[in-house]
């Protein structure tokens, strides 16, 4: 598969995706990640899976109605089974996420998500996005926090039933990230993850020139957090308008990440 033209505009991705970017620091696939075609383009042994997968709630808000609907937020596809091939699925074990790397998973509990991710230890971490959200304007509480569950990913089930995994679930760090979410004039997604925060998990659980992966990109905040760590990034955004606008996210990332280099 070659680079393309962000400007070849077609409305469903081809098979296999489409790579609009690609470097040294980052790689961003406009496709389906639910298309084997594309999973197996993900290199193996990756250091860290970091993603807001849709959580197939599918309601209207202010906020939402200024973007387009989110494919698979309709609660007919089964994410947690989507990601367990992005990390491997069970009784595999050379491919997919590296045994004992984390995974950070918004929207989802650690029940949702120990089985189909194979994980040993795991946590619930709390966003705390500071102002309130509109949410669902039908409910009683205004929505001003989100979910991310953290787990380790252990690739043999009788390393999990030993506790394999445990420890390294023991972060000694807060389990409530406060970071103001963006804007509602200023987001460019409906559920946008201010890059600060990002880079506070990539950060706690990788080390320099890692890869982390985001098979649910949407603007690319995962891509443009993890440039800037001085980590790699592999992204992959179903929506072509969000994809190419990680492009650009990424692009302006990767220029400081080589002016730091350069200094």
């Amino acid at each position: 598969m070659t680079v393309t033209d962000t400007l070849n505009v077609t409305v469903t991705p081809p098979p296999g995706g489409q790579i609009l970017h690609q470097s040294a620091r980052a790689t961003i696939i406009w496709g389906d990640c639910r298309d084997p075609e594309v999973i197996a383009q993900a290199p193996d042994w990756y250091g860290l899976l970091a993603t807001d997968p849709p959580y197939g709630i599918a309601y209207n808000s202010n906020r939402s109605q200024r973007f387009t609907e989110i494919p698979g937020d309709d609660g007919t596809v089964d994410w947690p089974g989507v990601l367990a091939k992005w990390v491997g699925p069970e009784g595999t074990f050379n491919g997919g996420l590296a045994p004992s790397r984390h995974v950070y998973v918004f929207g989802y509990t650690p029940t949702d998500l120990t089985g189909p991710l194979r994980l040993g230890g795991t946590a619930d971490l709390v966003w705390d996005k500071v102002d309130l959200g509109s949410g669902n304007l039908t409910a009683a509480w205004s929505p001003s926090h989100e979910r991310i569950t953290f787990g380790v990913h252990v690739k043999r089930a009788s390393d999990r039933q030993k506790g394999a995994g445990n420890l390294s679930a023991r972060l000694r760090r807060g389990s409530i990230l406060r970071y103001q979410r963006p804007g509602r004039g200023s987001a460019r997604h409906s559920n946008e993850k201010p890059v600060p925060l990002m880079a506070e998990l990539i950060e706690s659980s990788t080390v320099m020139g890692d890869l982390v992966v985001d098979p649910c990109a949407g603007s690319g905040s995962t891509g443009v957090a993890a440039v800037l760590e001085g980590r790699r990034a592999f992204l992959v955004e179903i929506n072509r308008a969000n994809a190419e606008l990680a492009v650009q996210r990424v692009k302006a990332a990767e220029h400081i990440a080589d002016l730091i280099d350069a200094t």
